[in-house]
């Protein structure tokens, strides 16, 4: 018995076309994925002190950059070490849409619409407009601290 055809509503198409769209950004998110997977950014443990943290230099042994979960942070801050010692200290709360960009070598990537940022968070390709929400930071002997202001960056 032939098979009856069906007419193809405008409905119908827009929604095969969101999941073909869905499929496609998928696979050419593969790769970012995958290469995120390779270079994982350690999580350091660190002090609350005052109204910043504090954490050992040591914490930079064999890696550029860590990443701090802070409980009364939105994403976790990343510090990095760039090749001349300064450092620096980034909310990762991409400033496009709110999603967690994360760091991958030298530059920090949003997942979901693809913003790029340079370690110290400036804006290399869009959509975002605005940098990352940037901590001020200092070397105190033989510790980091990232000065915190909770109204700032929440």
């Amino acid at each position: 018995m032939p098979r009856r055809l069906r007419m193809m509503t405008r409905r119908r198409f827009l929604d095969q076309m969101g999941r073909a769209s869905a499929c496609l950004a998928y696979a050419g998110a593969l790769p970012l994925g995958i290469g995120g997977c390779a270079m994982t950014v350690p999580f350091a443990p660190f002090e609350r002190t005052g109204s910043g943290l504090s954490l050992p230099l040591a914490a930079f042994d064999g890696t550029d950059g860590v990443l701090l979960e802070v409980p009364d942070r939105p994403a976790p801050v990343y510090v990095h070490r760039d090749g001349s010692g300064q450092f620096t200290a980034v909310l990762t709360l991409c400033t496009h849409q709110g999603c967690t960009a994360v760091p991958q070598g030298p530059r920090i990537v949003c997942p979901c619409h693809g913003s790029t940022y340079a370690s110290d968070g400036t804006v290399l390709q869009g959509p975002a407009e605005q940098s990352l929400f940037r901590y001020p930071v200092r070397i105190e002997g033989e510790r980091i601290r990232i000065e915190l202001n909770p109204a700032e960056d929440v």
